[in-house]
């Protein structure tokens, strides 16, 4: 066992960020947030304490520690209400929240008692303020021979707080003095995670370490090995960092070579440009503000860039899922509650908010790798709300201004890198960054080489210089000799060339052994996405959103403008057969253009077909335009409505479908009746008793993205959940499996689309289970092609 922790603070984030960071250092040790009112507001709770502090209290005692005097006083009244015993081994503890935090926990972790980690956390901040002229802080007299051994540090962050913390738990095994820091210098008490974090020590640099002790050797010997495999922090071995000339950090011996992490497959042969975003330009704080201006000024700002992001989420494609998770960043009551507090304080809207962005990021920042990805997305967001409150916050260069260069940055937004893309760059490097980080997934959907976690040394590499960017060895290299350009240069083709040759094979239709051809389709939501699925051999598309038509817009599009604009889509598509769904708003697709409400229009309101038929103007307009789009062009169009729930509604479609055709033949206007009717099942009580619906349709087609969510109880674009997002659990799969079935045993031709049929195993797998069609990213088609081909072996 060892003493719990409780972290108490009068903002949620503060109290959440805080014990993120310190479980990272301390992962065994009780932890828990008491953050905010009940309500989620800003101050503190009695209930919440108190439940944190019963949760944590494992018989070695706890230490609270809090954030302001008023969260003091409400500990206070929560030790008076515990029993005499168990309130003997609580104790506030008067520290700086996160200094004090974090040694508490690294205190614990090491087997400390209760008295020795209220030490530790107080002792935080008067530690560091310790240190000699030198940057070490004093610490006892050894007894005995001291061992001295130095080290290069090779991970790409040095000494922070994760190494920092590893380093401290290793030396707590030992019965060992340790202390570690510049050569020449005392150096720091390897216990003090705080004061290893402080000399700031980074990557390339060499670390002098001294034990003394009775187990002096074996702990020195492990310290070494410790920071000879980069404290965990690499995939594999860690790069050589050692005799790097000019900032460039060799690799297995060849100078000249940065050593990274590959996010986004490619080669790319080119000149760098680096690409920095400097801190923005803020109005200063000022007595007499008016603090009812500027709240007004920051709401407006925040609904502002909430409908932009729900424009995004509403187009499709990998982007729309950033930008859901980035509306919820948005909606985070604890970033609008604290710049509300700065803003009282008499701080302008602008620096109120960029300060607690800033709050939210370096907390982020601090947790572990998939929490310090998201640090970057608080920070984009953040500058989108500046940007909508007049600041400046373009970055040095502008899109344009990179193309067929690699350009080079400390982090990128996804919205840097689609831009970027769009403007014709070779490649990406970063210095910070991660494989699952948005950037990187819009990377790779865009096809750019990229790579990641190259370090500090990148951002030495000079203007200009020319580099080999290799994201898929993982490597950079500057200034290469020619031989080494031709080589690269001519692997990149090769590249290009195999992409070719299998999107050239994608061309061909699938055949399952049984002899019934597997349509595998496209999701498509732009006249760009179309080109691009005809591109990637796409047997259709089996899922076009019409939601496109209505973004960005203050008004809806008359009945002519969503017929043309279908029309242009429909052409480019030919005579391949193509699902149209009608409109499906709601949820995470707030258009501006209908005025929806958050929680009326949520993910279990009035979305999808629901509100279609809620509002039947709207969707008797758009079946209008899709039967005459397909009427003008002659194409083979499916008509399919999102989110049914029962067979009524089924019903109810269908009849206005059908009336709308007999309107159009008494018109005379030309069009062309739907091949086909069917509807989307993302609710489990359409996918576990479908049977009813299928008596009602001709065709069915599985949202896996929706339906997973809804199994699951996971918002997909929920951060905070994400873990649960799950497409490989059992539970899934039994509902697919009794969904397919019984679909097919109705005479239904089934379809899935969604992540789930643009990889490779699980298509497979679905196909196995009886499905007719996969639809999915035009990028993913030749995959999933080349894998369906190789488990059934035919292809026409």
């Amino acid at each position: 066992m060892s003493v719990g922790i409780v972290l108490v603070a009068h903002v949620p984030a503060l109290a959440d960020g805080v014990r993120t960071l310190a479980a990272q250092m301390a992962p065994d040790v009780p932890i828990a947030a008491a953050g905010g009112t009940d309500e989620g507001a800003v101050g503190t709770s009695f209930e919440k304490i108190l439940g944190a502090v019963l949760a944590v209290d494992a018989g070695d005692g706890v230490a609270v520690l809090y954030d302001l005097g008023s969260a003091e006083l409400t500990a206070e009244l929560v030790l008076e209400s515990l029993g005499p015993e168990q309130a003997e081994r609580i104790r506030l503890v008067d520290a700086p929240l996160v200094e004090g935090a974090l040694a508490a926990a690294t205190s614990s972790a090491g087997g400390a008692d209760l008295a020795t980690v209220v030490a530790a956390a107080r002792s935080a901040l008067s530690e560091l303020a310790g240190r000699t002229a030198e940057g070490a802080a004093p610490v006892e007299a050894e007894e005995g021979p001291s061992l001295t051994a130095t080290a290069v540090l090779r991970n790409p962050a040095g000494l922070h707080a994760r190494p920092a913390s590893r380093l401290a738990h290793l030396v707590s095994g030992f019965d060992a003095r340790v202390r570690i820091g510049p050569p020449g210098q005392r150096g720091i008490d390897a216990a003090s995670v705080l004061g290893i974090v402080a000399q700031g020590i980074r990557v390339g640099a060499e670390v002098e370490v001294v034990a003394t002790g009775a187990e002096a050797r074996p702990a020195l010997d492990a310290i070494l090995a410790l920071v000879a495999e980069g404290f965990g922090e690499f995939g594999g071995p860690p790069p050589d960092v050692t005799a790097a000339p000019a900032g460039v950090v060799p690799v297995g011996g060849e100078p000249g070579i940065i050593g990274g992490v590959g996010a986004s497959p490619g080669i790319a042969v080119a000149p760098v440009r680096h690409l920095h975003r400097a801190a923005p330009a803020l109005p200063p704080a000022r007595p007499g503000l008016d603090p009812n201006a500027e709240r007004r000024r920051l709401n407006a700002a925040l609904t502002q860039i909430h409908a932009a992001l729900g424009v995004r989420a509403a187009v499709g494609g990998p982007d729309a899922s950033i930008a859901g998770a980035h509306q919820a960043m948005l909606d985070d009551p604890a970033l609008r509650s604290g710049a509300e507090a700065k803003i009282d304080e008499s701080t302008p809207a602008e620096r109120a908010w960029w300060q607690t962005v800033q709050a939210a990021a370096e907390l982020l920042a601090g947790g572990d790798a998939y929490a310090a990805e998201r640090a970057v997305d608080v920070e984009e967001v953040g500058r989108a709300v500046l940007a909508a409150l007049g600041v400046d916050v373009r970055p040095s260069i502008r899109p344009d201004d990179a193309a067929g260069a690699v350009v080079v940055a400390e982090d990128l937004f996804a919205s840097d890198v689609a831009a970027l893309a769009e403007a014709g760059v070779a490649g990406l490097a970063l210095a910070g960054g991660g494989r699952t980080a948005h950037a990187a997934i819009i990377a790779r959907g865009l096809e750019v080489p990229m790579l990641v976690r190259l370090g500090r040394p990148l951002l030495d590499v000079a203007e200009g210089t020319l580099v080999v960017l290799d994201a898929i060895s993982g490597i950079l290299q500057v200034d290469p000799p020619p031989s080494v350009r031709s080589s690269a240069k001519e692997r990149a083709c090769q590249l290009a060339d195999e992409r070719d040759r299998a999107r050239a094979e994608a061309a061909g239709s699938v055949v399952h052994a049984e002899g019934r051809q597997v349509l595998v389709a496209a999701n498509v939501g732009s006249l760009a996405e179309a080109r691009a699925a005809v591109a990637a051999g796409a047997d259709g598309v089996g899922l076009l959103r019409t939601e496109l038509l209505y973004v960005d817009r203050p008004a809806l599009p008359d009945e002519d403008e969503q017929t043309a604009e279908l029309g242009a889509i429909l052409e480019v598509l030919g005579d391949r057969p193509v699902v149209v769904r009608t409109l499906d708003v709601g949820g995470d697709k707030m258009l501006p253009a209908l005025d929806l409400d958050p929680w009326r229009n949520g993910p279990l309101g009035v979305r999808g077909l629901r509100y279609g038929l809620a509002h039947p103007g709207v969707l008797r307009t758009q079946l209008r335009a899709i039967l005459r789009a397909a009427g003008e062009q002659g194409a083979h169009v499916w008509v399919m409505a999102p989110m049914v729930t029962v067979a009524e509604e089924a019903r109810q479609f269908r009849e206005l479908l059908a009336d709308v055709v007999a309107e159009l033949d008494r018109q005379g206007t030309v069009h062309a009746p739907p091949a086909k009717v069917g509807v989307m099942l993302e609710v489990p009580a359409a996918a576990l008793a479908p049977q009813d619906i299928c008596a009602e349709v001709d065709f069915v087609s599985v949202g896996s993205n929706d339906l997973l969510q809804y199994v699951m109880a996971a918002d997909r674009a929920n951060d905070a959940v994400g873990y649960l997002y799950q497409p490989e659990h059992p539970a899934l799969w039994r509902v697919l499996d009794l969904l397919v079935g019984t679909a097919r045993a109705a005479g239904c031709h089934v379809a899935v689309c969604g992540e789930i049929a643009g990889d490779p195993e699980a298509a497979v797998r679905l196909v196995r289970l009886g499905v007719d069609e996969l639809s999915m990213a035009p990028g993913s088609l030749p995959a999933v092609k080349a894998a369906l081909r190789e488990a059934y072996g035919s292809v026409s």
